[in-house]
C-alpha cells in the first residue's frame, strides 16, 4: 500500500507537502514506489497537464524523491516496468524544445527517467525493458534525450548487444542522420545482425571522410568485424575507400589489418590498388611489414601477379631502412614455394645460401631476372 505522505501528495497534488516526502528515509517508502509511479502516470496524462504548473511541480518532486530512493535501496530491478511504463508513456507527447533552453514538461519526466536508468545501465533485466524504448526516443527531434539514449544504447551494447539486434535499422538510420555517438554500438550489433548494416554499407562508408576521429575508430571497428565474416560483396565494396582513406589517416594501422584481412580470401580486391600501397609505403617505412603481408597474398593469385609482387618483395628485402625482413623472407618463401618454376631447383639454395638479407635478394633478384629473360625468349 502506498505511504499515505505519497498518497496525499499524489491524490490531492499538494505542493505544498511534496518537500515533505525528502524527510521520509528511504526504506520507509520503498514498497510505495511503484504504485506512486502509476499514479504519477495518471497525472502526467491529463489533458490539463501541459499547462497546469501546479501537477507539474508535485510530479517533478515525486519523481525525483522516487529516483532518490531507487538509488539509495538499489531496488531499480523491482521498479522497473512502472519506471519503464511512465518513461513509455512521455512518447505519446510533444519532446521537443519549447524555447531555447525550455524543455517540455514530458522531456523532464523522460530525461529524470533517464538518468536513473543511465545509473543502472549493468542490470540486464532493466536493460530488456528498457532498450526498446529507448531506441523509440532517437527519432523525437529532443537533442538531449537522443545524447542520452545514445550513451545509454552504448553501455547496454558492451554486455547485452542482443538486445539491440533487433532495432539495428533504426540504429543505423539515426547514424545516418549524424548521430554518431551510436557507431560504437555497432561493432558488437554486427555479429548478432549483420544485414541491415550491410544494406547500408555505402552510406556508411560514405561518412568516414566527415567524421571525427573518434567516429572515424568506431566505423572501422565495425569494418574489421564485417571483413572478418568473408563476405565477397562487402569486401569490395570496402577496398577503395580504406585505400582512400589511408593516405591521410591517422588509423592507417587497423585499416591496413582490415585490408590484410580482406586479402586473406579476396586478393584480387586489391591487385589494382598495389602500386597505391607500395606508393604508401616508400612514404612510411613502418607500413612495410604489414604491406608485406598484402602483396605475399596477392602474389598467391597466379603466376603472373606473383612474378610482380615478388619484385617488389625482393626489393624491399634489399631495403635497409625498415626491420621488417623477416616476414619478407617468410612471403617470398611462401610464394616460390608455391609456384616452384620461377626460382627453378635452386630456390631452396639461395634461402640457405647466406644470413645477409642483402645477398639473398641480389641473389634472388638475379634469378628473377634470368626466369624473367627465359620465359621471354
Amino acid at each position: 500500500m502506498m505511504h499515505q505522505l505519497f498518497r496525499l501528495v499524489l491524490g490531492q497534488k499538494d505542493l505544498s507537502r511534496a518537500g515533505d516526502l525528502f524527510s521520509l528515509d528511504d526504506s520507509e517508502i520503498e514498497d510505495s514506489l511503484t504504485e506512486a509511479l502509476e499514479q504519477i502516470k495518471i497525472i502526467s496524462s491529463s489533458s490539463d497537464y501541459q499547462t497546469n504548473n501546479n501537477d507539474q511541480a508535485v510530479v517533478e518532486i515525486c519523481i525525483t524523491r522516487i529516483t532518490t530512493a531507487i538509488r539509495e535501496t538499489g531496488s531499480i530491478e523491482k521498479h522497473a516496468k512502472s519506471l519503464v511504463g511512465l518513461w513509455d508513456s512521455c512518447l505519446e507527447h510533444n519532446l521537443r524544445a519549447l524555447g531555447k533552453d525550455e524543455d517540455t514538461p514530458y522531456s523532464k519526466i523522460a530525461s529524470d527517467i533517464t538518468s536513473c536508468i543511465l545509473q543502472n545501465y549493468n542490470q540486464p533485466p532493466v536493460m530488456a525493458l528498457a532498450v526498446p524504448i529507448a531506441v523509440k526516443f532517437l527519432h523525437r527531434g529532443n537533442k538531449d534525450l537522443c545524447k542520452n539514449m545514445s550513451n545509454y544504447l552504448s553501455l547496454a551494447s558492451i554486455t547485452k548487444a542482443d538486445l539491440l539486434a533487433d532495432h539495428t535499422e533504426v540504429i543505423v538510420k539515426s547514424i545516418l542522420q549524424g548521430n554518431a555517438m551510436l557507431l560504437r554500438v555497432l561493432p558488437a550489433v554486427y555479429e548478432k545482425q549483420p544485414q541491415p548494416i550491410n544494406r547500408h554499407l555505402p552510406e556508411l562508408l560514405a561518412l568516414l571522410a566527415q567524421l571525427e576521429e573518434p567516429g572515424q575508430y568506431h566505423l572501422l571497428r565495425l569494418l574489421h568485424v564485417a571483413a572478418k565474416r568473408k563476405q565477397i560483396e562487402v569486401a569490395q565494396k570496402c577496398v577503395p575507400v580504406l585505400i582512400r582513406h589511408l593516405k591521410d589517416s591517422t588509423h592507417t594501422d587497423i585499416i591496413l589489418n582490415i585490408l590484410i584481412e580482406i586479402a586473406g580470401y579476396e586478393p584480387l580486391a586489391l591487385n589494382s590498388f598495389l602500386p597505391m600501397l607500395k606508393e604508401i609505403g616508400e612514404r612510411f617505412p613502418y607500413l612495410i611489414g604489414q604491406m608485406a603481408r598484402i602483396y605475399g597474398a596477392v602474389g598467391h593469385v597466379d603466376e603472373e601477379r606473383a612474378r610482380s609482387c615478388l619484385t617488389y618483395l625482393v626489393s624491399q628485402l634489399a631495403n635497409m631502412e625498415h626491420s621488417f625482413h623477416h616476414i619478407l623472407l617468410l612471403e617470398i618463401k611462401s610464394i616460390t614455394d608455391t609456384f616452384v618454376s620461377i626460382l627453378g631447383p635452386q630456390s631452396r639454395d639461395i634461402f640457405r645460401m647466406s644470413n645477409s638479407f642483402t645477398t639473398i635478394a641480389r641473389l634472388l633478384s638475379r634469378q628473377l631476372e634470368n626466369a624473367k629473360t627465359g620465359s621471354s625468349r
